[in-house]
């Protein structure tokens, strides 16, 4: 595939030891490219010092979740290179989601980072993005659609919108904010792009994985494509160097297995 424009180098993740524990390593769903650092929003002082105390009486509804995600990709679409609809990338990307704004009852909308880590994910609002680092890795449509289908299920099964919210609360604990009544319209654009980060990076269960590695079989399978292509893209993503990806879970090789097992079941 012949590359329209240069694309960014594959930016380097935060320092995530100087943050909470639930800011790590995610499986399928990492390295958001936004360039900023998160010590920003989180500042620099101690960790969470009253722990899971300081989120008690504090809400936030998921409607406001839903919102606050919309925000924050908005803000980290101004902050990574999108690609042209007339790239190679974005057109490719069209070709494959084309009439699937509606995707088993969800509003989705999608683009390409013009970025070389090997990526990609999907936010409670819908929202999902494409690194073209992964594109390159993936050049059979059914691996690439795949891993967006699993990014997909992330969002239908709630997986991604309890990440944002227990985020967002952990956050608002720490910094004493008061997040009953909506305190997420008071976040800066910049704010929202790290908060953002923050959530994308944080560590799905290994249920939740699974759930969605499911999920993304079905999705090939409902859009009449081949079901193996999300075993194959599971080994070149466990094979990859550079990949947020898998960064937590390093045994591709048993979800690969999984997966086979999964396929097999339903098409008997």
């Amino acid at each position: 595939m012949k590359r329209p424009i240069a694309m960014r180098p594959a930016l380097k993740r935060p320092a995530l030891k100087q943050l909470l524990p639930l800011v790590a390593a995610c499986t399928l769903c990492v390295g958001v490219a936004h360039a900023g650092k998160l010590g920003a929003l989180l500042g620099n002082d101690k960790l969470l010092e009253a722990g899971g105390q300081a989120m008690k009486g504090l809400t936030v509804t998921n409607a406001e979740v839903v919102q606050m995600s919309a925000d924050s990709v908005a803000q980290m679409d101004k902050d990574n290179p999108i690609a042209p609809a007339g790239s190679e990338y974005a057109k490719r990307l069209a070709r494959l989601t084309t009439g699937m704004e509606h995707e088993d009852a969800l509003n989705l909308n999608f683009k390409v980072y013009l970025v070389k880590d090997v990526n990609a994910f999907a936010t409670p609002d819908g929202s999902v993005r494409v690194f073209a680092g992964l594109m390159d890795l993936l050049p059979d449509d059914d691996e690439l659609m795949a891993v967006v289908g699993h990014e997909i299920g992330h969002v239908r099964k709630g997986h991604s919108l309890e990440r944002f919210k227990t985020t967002y609360l952990t956050n608002a604990a720490r910094k004493g904010a008061v997040a009953v009544g909506g305190n997420v319209g008071a976040l800066a654009g910049s704010q929202l792009a790290q908060l953002g980060e923050a959530a994308l990076q944080a560590k799905f269960s290994r249920g939740n994985e699974t759930e969605a590695d499911k999920y993304g079989v079905d999705f090939l399978m409902r859009h009449k494509l081949d079901p193996n292509g999300a075993v194959e893209a599971m080994k070149k993503l466990g094979g990859a160097q550079r990949t947020g990806l898998l960064d937590s879970h390093p045994a591709s090789a048993q979800r690969a297995q999984a997966l086979q097992k999964y396929i097999a079941g339903k098409q008997r």
